[in-house]
């Protein structure tokens, strides 16, 4: 379990994240949803050390990320950020592989199981076309799904995702949620994601976080947090969620 007690965090001594609390399980898709700069990705930086906390701890299958380097970090944890740069001419297959990085001790190269196993990850997400393409000049939304195909890579045992659908089509976004929901549920993997569309974390997550001015405004079981009430609040619109066909529900504003 990767839990989270009494979190805090300032930009620049101004308090942005405020006595956070929640835990994250094994084979449970978790969402922490809200408005934009609600604090989500400055609670997942945290998570994963690349911030720095002002207090609280955070513990990773009972072990205080404090007492962890950044590589043993790694070997609990993956991420799939917003953005990333690459500063050389890396082939996509070498950047899914990388993936392996934290296990790999020093000098020593990726082997060729390696490289088979980035293929087939790749397979899974359709995205095996871009194998042999240089990852700077793919699009944002193909860069996106070879980060995650990275993350599934590092085989760890939570997987923290920052918004991994902002920048792709109707079609991968589905892809994306789907496989992840899968992932959770035939692997003892927990992952935790950033969203703000309320819509895929009803169809998807079983837990939602509702995050605003760095609080927690509400935390349980995805059919009993996601109220129009509660997205209102969320979002500071009128929400109403309606029953549309196959009994998905959707989050529509009140105009």
């Amino acid at each position: 379990m990767l839990e989270v007690k009494n979190l805090e965090f300032s930009y620049n001594k101004v308090k942005t994240i405020n006595n956070i609390n929640f835990k994250v399980r094994r084979q449970e898709f978790s969402c922490l949803l809200g408005a934009n700069g609600s604090g989500k990705t400055t609670i997942l930086k945290c998570l994963n050390k690349i911030l720095k906390k002002d207090s609280g701890f955070i513990k990773i299958d009972g072990t205080n990320l404090d007492q962890l380097t950044q590589k043993q970090v790694a070997r609990y944890i993956s991420m799939v950020p917003q953005e990333h740069s690459v500063a050389f001419a890396y082939n996509v297959i070498d950047i899914v592989t990388m993936g392996i990085t934290p296990y790999l001790s020093f000098g020593k190269m990726p082997s060729k199981d390696d490289y088979d196993k980035a293929f087939e990850i790749m397979e899974k997400l359709d995205i095996s076309y871009l194998t042999n393409r240089q990852y700077k000049e793919l699009s944002g939304g193909e860069k996106q799904l070879v980060l995650i195909a990275r993350a599934l890579m590092q085989d760890t045992g939570y997987l923290i995702m920052d918004e991994p659908t902002s920048h792709l089509d109707f079609k991968n976004k589905n892809l994306i949620m789907r496989e992840i929901k899968k992932l959770t549920k035939n692997s003892n993997t927990g992952v935790i994601m950033a969203l703000h569309d309320p819509n895929l974390a009803m169809k998807y997550c079983d837990r939602v976080i509702i995050v605003k001015e760095g609080n927690i405004m509400a935390d349980g079981d995805t059919e009993e947090i996601m109220t129009g009430n509660n997205l209102g609040r969320a979002y500071d619109i009128d929400i109403k969620i309606n029953e549309k066909a196959r009994g998905i529900e959707i989050a529509l504003p009140e105009l």
